[in-house]
């Protein structure tokens, strides 16, 4: 059975554990009951050994570890220590180096050896020893914002002192974040937002959108007066050539930052900014759908929203397009701006040209004149009004030029965008950017550990630099794709190849940053290459280079993971005393913030991870001196406890008195921890019976809802796997269950969870005799009837499930289907079905044939898909054509060879 999307092949063994069914019965009853009284939340947190008995041992020993005398590393760590095994780490050598490091690390004396890697800063004559700064509250951060919102500065400065005393306080709470702090911060971004509109200032609206879209506010009013703002700006004042540029920039970066907005793909999105817009056709056919329901639509909105108006909010798919119509007034006043050859150049469109090919497309659809731009501008915006119509007459003079910028088939933005009907998304510099192919196709090859096509896809990419300067230049623009290189150079071990990023990085003017030595940590991390992590450690403190609280936290997990727990340890310990010491010498946390990084719960969770698993003594005491310096545990720390303490407990006591520590110290559960839950749980109930199941389902259920969330698809969808992957597909009345509830909360059943059925059917071995009616029955009651409907995954697994029961007609059907409609079946098991079930009876010429047709539609599309994205070395692939699909092809002669290019031709042969 194929493993659900929503579980990857990585966490699927995990929900089978061999946990006996007793326990996790047991288990299910208590996980989210609250705490009757204060005394029976003290006795539920002592009794949890995995976080509070040992947290309590150490606060008792609290005052003596602060009077014993620093004693020297070398007194602590045993010489044979470092060359320890994972498996015979010694408990208490560990926990006996992390009481001395951090003790020592606390007293007022020097810091001594650890914290000889950092610069020394001076202590002021006479200061106390520095406690650790600790969060601030959400009241007395709104009574700071409220400060500094009635200071007499200006709005550049009260920005930048929000930025630095609250903003960081009140990113800590995003998801959590109380109603009136949170109409506070709104408040404040809001009025700043208007200030910045107000006297033109630039250098400040990304930052401004991005604050918003942290705590959840989507407005796109803000988004379009910034715009507006920085338009107004250009055309209004004179600046030099590079202060124009720097403006367009900025430009460009808010409406990449607004493409991202509202989409779950960006939500851990760490690469910068770049667009992430539709395809043309997804646009277009979205026009048309809005079209449609237009017409059959009583609401005044849409009726009284004009052709032209629909059109260009289908660019911003992922707002409803009420909203999406707040950006227009900004979206025609930046076309303006672009085609105006007085304040931009070539460079500024190209680097547009994603925006600009949708809006290209719109306006081919329905055309736009210069009475559409003054009713445009003649609707209610957030803009001040004496600006608003400075703007409007200045985009009605240049409406002509800007219509031919973006239809004129010889544009200068066509040159960074290949294609002005693109088939995918845009997420680099273009749709069809280079890099972006490049990247594509290193992050397959890497995730699926082939170094040969690693190695290959590295010298398609220097030859073409060598012939091609706008690859250089998007090299230039997206430094992010070479951190990647470097991430994964180290990763898969190939120092040479390293150094050659490093040059390819000097050839096109990229600076090695922070960032860049992350990801090379990282990519060592992964191989587990202590010696080097310390290396380029002692590098970049000896070069004076400011780190970050990223690359400290990749330190000490890679010492960690890299088998180095004694000097992991060491590392946080050495973070903590830096810390304290640049506290002591400029006198307050925010000053020393400049020099030195404070160690946050991140950090701590980050060497608490690996800990745990190694020697569970030692990350508890790290977790408990976590708190003694302030630091306290989230949400995060809590999910590492809970899952150790399902795989390792033998009493389902310890993870009760973990959820009710939680309750008591007001952490709430998040997704993650219910997706815990539902794995361990119901991963261990392979030999329950069916009432036992649907008690489980519902017992998890309740306390989902007791704890305050509601259980969305995603949630359901994981539980009605969990279920399914149990012994024969699990029982009938616990997916009854399970279907029950999302019914009763008025959910419908996604494509996901209907090919979760499908394979559920499937699972039964031997295969019953009515399972082609079953999966019919189940296409019948989900409304399932032709290819235009769910999603391709569903499709593929309907083919297979057709083939493997016999229904050769309805497999070979679908795969027409799909072939017709553009999107032929890839899955190659699934394939390897259909060719199963069409071989059964070579006498029969007519399946014979069509076995033929399958495999000459599967070979065109991978040639056709590989040529698209820039000639992809077929020896790269070399796992995909070693499948067995493969094998039955030529065995039985379906391949036409004349179709085969000669590289692939030994491959296929299996020479």
């Amino acid at each position: 059975m194929y493993a659900s999307r929503g579980v990857c092949w990585r966490c699927a063994p995990r929900m089978h554990l061999a946990v006996p069914p007793t326990y996790k019965r047991e288990a299910i009853a208590w996980f989210s009951s609250a705490p009757t009284d204060a005394a029976s939340v003290e006795t539920a947190a002592s009794s949890n050994s995995a976080y509070q008995s040992s947290r309590k041992s150490v606060l008792e020993n609290d005052a003596d570890t602060r009077r014993r005398p620093s004693l020297s590393l070398k007194q602590v760590i045993p010489p044979s220590f470092e060359k320890q095994s994972r498996a015979n780490l010694d408990s208490s050598s560990a926990v006996a180096l992390f009481n001395d490091v951090v003790r020592r690390s606390g007293t007022t004396g020097s810091p001594g050896p650890i914290a000889a890697s950092q610069p020394a800063t001076e202590s002021r004559p006479g200061q106390s020893q520095p406690i650790a700064a600790t969060a601030l509250g959400e009241w007395e951060i709104a009574a700071r914002m409220k400060e500094i919102s009635e200071k007499p500065v200006e709005p550049t400065e009260r920005l930048r002192l929000f930025q630095n005393d609250i903003w960081p306080h009140v990113k800590e709470l995003r998801g959590q974040i109380p109603k009136h702090l949170y109409m506070s911060t709104t408040k404040f971004l809001a009025e700043t937002c208007d200030a910045v509109a107000e006297q033109g200032l630039t250098r400040t609206g990304v930052a401004l959108s991005k604050m918003c879209a942290t705590i959840g506010k989507w407005d796109l009013d803000v988004r379009n007066q910034l715009v507006l703002s920085l338009c107004h700006t250009l055309i209004s004042r004179k600046h030099s050539s590079s202060g124009r540029n720097a403006i367009l920039e900025e430009l460009v970066e808010l409406w990449k930052h607004v493409s991202q907005l509202r989409r779950r793909s960006q939500a851990q999105n760490h690469h910068g900014l770049h667009f992430v817009l539709p395809a043309v056709d997804e646009v277009i056919k979205d026009m048309s759908s809005t079209s449609s329901k237009r017409k059959s639509s009583s609401e005044r909105d849409t009726i009284n929203m004009s052709a032209t108006t629909r059109a260009l909010t289908s660019i911003f798919i992922q707002f409803r397009v009420e909203q999406s119509r707040e950006l227009i007034p900004g979206l025609l006043a930046t076309m303006a701006v672009l085609s105006d050859p007085r304040l931009a150049r070539d460079g500024s469109q190209i680097k547009a040209a994603p925006l600009l090919n949708l809006v290209c497309a719109a306006l081919e659809q329905q055309p736009a004149d210069e009475g559409y731009v003054r009713n445009a501008f003649a609707s209610k915006i957030r803009f001040p009004p004496s600006k608003l119509s400075e703007l409007q007459a200045y985009i009605v003079a240049q409406w002509p030029q800007a219509v031919d910028m973006v239809l004129g088939k010889d544009a200068a933005w066509r040159q960074g965008h290949a294609s002005s009907h693109s088939k995918g998304p845009s997420h680099a510099s273009s749709a069809s950017s280079g890099i972006f192919i490049f990247h594509k196709q290193l992050r397959a090859a890497y995730r699926s550990r082939n170094t040969g096509a690693i190695v290959s896809i590295w010298q398609d990419l220097v030859a073409r630099l060598a012939h091609n300067a706008d690859l250089g230049r998007q090299m230039h623009e997206d430094p992010e794709f070479l951190d990647f290189w470097i991430f994964v150079w180290c990763a898969v071990r190939r120092p040479n190849k390293l150094q050659e990023t490093l040059a390819v990085m000097q050839q096109v003017s990229v600076q090695p940053t922070v960032r860049t030595y992350t990801s090379m940590m990282h990519g060592w991390k992964i191989c587990k290459d202590s010696e080097r992590i310390e290396a380029l450690w002692h590098k970049m403190v000896g070069s004076g280079l400011k780190l970050d609280a990223i690359i400290w936290t990749e330190r000490i997990s890679g010492l960690i993971e890299a088998g180095r727990p004694q000097a992991g340890i060491q590392a946080l310990a050495e973070m903590q005393a830096i810390w304290k010491k640049a506290v002591a010498a400029k006198g307050t946390p925010e000053a020393a913030a400049s020099v030195a990084v404070q160690p946050t719960i991140e950090v701590v969770n980050a060497a608490f991870k690996g800990l745990i698993g190694l020697d569970r003594h030692a990350a508890n005491e790290v977790l408990a001196w976590g708190g003694r310096e302030g630091i306290e545990p989230n949400i995060r720390t809590f999910n590492i406890l809970l899952r150790e303490s399902f795989r390792s407990s033998n009493s389902p006591e310890d993870v009760k008195s973990l959820l009710m520590a939680m309750k008591a110290r007001g952490i709430e559960p998040d997704a993650a921890t219910f997706t815990i839950i539902l794995e361990e749980l119901l991963g261990g109930m392979q030999n329950a019976s069916a009432t036992e199941q649907v008690q489980v389902v519902e017992q998890i259920l309740r306390d989902i809802e007791a704890a305050g969330l509601r259980a969305n698809l995603e949630t359901y969808g994981k539980m009605l796997y969990a279920v399914a992957s149990l012994a024969n597909g699990g029982a009938d009345e616990a997916i009854a269950a399970v279907q029950q509830h999302m019914r009763a909360v008025g959910l419908s059943a996604t494509p996901h969870m209907v090919t979760i059925l499908i394979e559920r059917a499937l699972s039964r071995y031997p295969l019953p005799p009515d399972a082609g009616a079953t999966i019919r029955s189940l296409l019948r009651e989900h409304r399932l009837f032709n290819v235009s409907q769910g999603d391709q995954t569903l499709w593929e697994r309907v083919m297979s499930a057709h083939a493997v029961t016999g229904d050769v007609i309805s497999a070979i059907g679908v795969f027409g289907q799909l072939a017709r409609a553009g999107r032929p079946v890839t899955s190659l098991p699934c394939l390897t079905d259909l060719l199963k079930a069409l071989l059964v009876d070579k006498g029969d010429a007519k399946a014979v044939q069509d076995a033929k047709e399958v495999v000459h539609i599967v070979l065109n599309h991978k040639l056709k898909k590989a040529a698209a994205e820039g000639e992809l070395s077929l020896g790269r692939d070399g796992r995909y054509w070693r499948h067995h699909f493969w094998f039955l092809a030529r065995e039985n002669s379906l391949i036409n060879w004349g179709d085969v290019p000669p590289e692939l031709e030994s491959k296929l042969r299996g020479q």
